[in-house]
């Protein structure tokens, strides 16, 4: 009995531990659709490096991705506080204007950066003999959604 007892507790306990995890992790900006892969065995040395430059690439990207995701929630926030202060509709459509144009360029440029990134990966797993390809993610960045490209490996 006193076995049982225990095993219903750890299992209890860990029950907890895992919905906590889950709430917390929600606060935090991760980007969740970014492949990651593992290393298996019987992969070969080079297959193994491949993969983990691959790992590092996607690392790369994500990192990019939170960091326009934060500017583009600071610009955000900043064109609603200017559009709430604002009354002239001429000048609330020309804040809109330009908001709409910096979260444009913004998007635009880590399009860019991330498909330079990308293909430069994708050269070297090529090399290495790992077939990968570029999938598209999309992700939120303040109130508009842009896909971005990271690399998913294909076969070894």
């Amino acid at each position: 009995m006193f076995k049982k007892s225990i095993a219903a507790i750890t299992l209890s306990f860990l029950m907890i531990l895992s919905l906590a995890n889950g709430a917390f992790a929600e606060e935090l900006l991760v980007v969740s659709e970014v492949p990651y892969y593992e290393i298996e065995e019987g992969m070969s040395e080079e297959i193994q490096a491949a993969i983990k430059d691959i790992n590092s690439v996607n690392a790369k990207i994500e990192a990019e991705i939170v960091k326009n995701q934060e500017k583009a929630a600071e610009l955000h926030e900043e064109y609603v506080n200017n559009l709430a202060s604002e009354e002239d509709e001429a000048k609330q459509a020309e804040l809109t204007a330009n908001y709409e144009e910096e979260i444009a360029q913004l998007i635009k440029a880590l399009q860019k950066k991330a498909e330079e990134i990308t293909l430069e990966g994708i050269e070297r797993a090529t090399a290495s003999g790992v077939v990968a390809d570029i999938v598209l993610v999309e992700e939120d960045f303040a109130d508009k959604t842009a896909k971005i490209d990271p690399i998913i490996v294909v076969a070894w």
